[in-house]
């Protein structure tokens, strides 16, 4: 790939503008939503590497989306809401040398990407995809503001009066941020004199939160081991083609067969004057001879072989992990640990947490699905943070932010609340028993007293409180729960299956599953039941969950 992390964003010499690869990095890289117009096509001359470069404005030390394309910045046709201050850019200064540069690379990049066929080892979603009416990109999260205009579909006022309306809905609990996020009272100040008139659902269309739009992903990564080759199987082989005539006294065999996708190593012998020698050669599933970049197909070893037909498939089919970046500091004895990413693709500032790579990473969950106390399966949430929210509120306590700033993060003060709806909705879909998360203790040791006070305001006090505020329509509360953890031994998940060791560290073994992983531990092995902060999940629960939904704000 000749796009990476370090050189997606350009600025143009003259002005404060400049391109960005960065969004079309993270999609096609590290599994982000595609936010861009078209999808990429198979067919490399139906990519118009221009269509996926955004026009951003550098403003200090900060990235701002312009919000539309490098190929839009050439037309000349910005799209509706585009400020009129971005609409003077200069297209010449999308055709210097460097934006030239940048845009070979994401040509090239595109190319690469248009002969994946597949990708593979592919992790189950967070929640269903989204329809056209969930507004904030994932399903059962609705604006309350939306719903008590659609509620009055038919009541007919002018824009004062709608004004007084609203401003009514904000004294009866409608949170301030949603009212202000919606552009809604922006758009009635604009109609004030004008004596027209709307319905409630004109009103509830001029809701605008397509800045808003959630994503959420796992942290993923490319398997160490894209193939694993193994004996040949019994069963006959596609013929290896396009290959030159056999000389007298050669020899072709199967030395390595990879059983998911097909590609083998063969071993190529022959008599020459100096004695027998042997190359090796890598073959697709169908018996396409594969070449090296110097277009070579006989190689001197088998592992060179090898390693030229997982770089195939790694191009092809890759296989990606989602085992996240951080659970060597999880507790172990867990089921599909997963770090889930809540980012706000479409958010017009960029934010870029030290923990992750992605842009506009909101909050971050570290968690895994393990046996509770009473049997039951339980989400277990090991931490819960918001890098962003947390830069802000410092920035805004020390002067350097307002809270009423544009670049202040959507949700700044209810982060919290938002990724519990969204981990509940998360839970009820999975068909989970209960929610839960650690104690403030458990983190302070994890991190060995840093931060402890507010750790503890967190775990033990904020999640509580707005957990129970959430699932008061559900008449369930928060209470503690008991989930095992093993305490002389660990089982760890890896891209093999899921491992486990010694207290000491020394490796068992290896299973497929945690209950056959659970085969390899020690005699003496224990596990303690560690009590966790939670809330259960009754099916009545889980059903009303997934037909009501959450609010987003309150």
């Amino acid at each position: 790939m000749t796009l990476n992390a370090d050189s997606l964003d350009l600025q143009f010499a003259i002005s404060e503008y400049g391109l960005s690869a960065r969004r079309l990095w993270e999609h096609t890289e590290l599994g982000q939503l595609n936010v861009f117009k078209k999808a990429i096509s198979p067919r490399k001359e139906l990519n118009d590497a221009a269509e996926f470069v955004d026009v951003i404005w550098f403003g200090g030390n900060e990235i701002t989306l312009t919000g539309f394309t490098l190929t839009e910045l050439r037309s000349g046709k910005f799209p509706e809401g585009t400020s009129e201050v971005d609409q003077q850019i200069s297209p010449g200064e999308a055709n210097a040398d460097s934006a030239v540069h940048l845009l070979q690379e994401v040509a090239e990049h595109l190319e690469v990407c248009s002969v994946r066929m597949g990708t593979r080892n592919q992790h189950s979603q967070f929640l269903p995809a989204a329809h056209y009416e969930d507004v904030f990109g994932v399903p059962l999260l609705f604006s309350t503001l939306q719903r008590r205009l659609q509620s009055m579909g038919n009541a007919n006022a002018v824009a004062g009066q709608w004004q007084s309306t609203v401003e009514n809905f904000r004294k009866k609990g409608l949170r301030s941020e949603e009212l202000e996020r919606s552009g809604l009272m922006r758009q009635l100040e604009a109609l004030q004199g004008f004596g027209d008139s709307a319905l409630g659902t004109d009103l509830s269309d001029w809701c605008d939160f397509s800045a808003l739009k959630l994503s959420v992903i796992p942290v993923v990564k490319d398997a160490q081991r894209q193939l694993l080759f193994t004996s040949a199987p019994d069963r006959r082989l596609s013929r290896t083609k396009k290959l030159p005539k056999a000389q007298a006294g050669q020899r072709r065999a199967v030395v390595g067969f990879d059983r998911v996708l097909g590609y083998r190593v063969e071993v190529v012998e022959h008599q020459t004057l100096w004695g027998q020698e042997s190359h090796w050669q890598a073959v697709t599933h169908d018996g396409q001879v594969i070449h090296d970049p110097t277009k070579q197909t006989l190689l001197a070893t088998t592992d060179a072989a090898a390693k030229l037909a997982s770089s195939h498939a790694k191009q092809h089919f890759p296989k990606r992990m989602a085992l996240g970046r951080w659970n060597h500091i999880a507790w172990s004895g867990g089921e599909e640990y997963r770090e889930w990413l809540i980012t706000l693709p479409y958010f017009h500032a960029s934010y870029f947490s030290s923990h992750f790579s992605l842009r506009n990473v909101l909050a971050h969950v570290r968690c895994d699905i393990r046996q509770g106390g009473e049997g039951e399966r339980i989400l277990l949430l090991q931490e819960v943070q918001s890098d962003w929210a947390q830069d802000a509120r410092r920035a805004i306590s020390v002067g350097d932010m307002e809270p009423d700033d544009g670049d202040c993060p959507p949700f700044w003060k209810e982060w919290p609340a938002l990724v519990m709806k969204l981990v509940l909705l998360h839970a009820a879909h999975r068909g989970l028993d209960a929610v839960a998360w650690t104690r403030g203790a458990h983190q302070v040791f994890r991190y060995k007293g840093l931060g402890a006070t507010g750790l503890n305001e967190l775990y033990d006090r904020t999640l509580p409180r707005e957990v129970n505020r959430i699932m008061r329509p559900f008449a369930t509360t928060c209470e503690s729960l008991g989930a095992f953890v093993p305490t002389n031994f660990s089982i760890r998940q890896t891209e093999y299956g899921y491992a486990v060791f010694t207290a000491e560290n020394d490796y068992l073994g290896t299973a497929p599953t945690l209950e056959d992983a659970r085969g390899f531990v020690p005699d003496g092995g224990h596990e303690l039941l560690y009590e966790v902060h939670g809330v259960r999940l009754t099916e009545s629960v889980r059903k009303s969950i997934l037909e009501s939904g959450f609010p987003a704000w309150g």
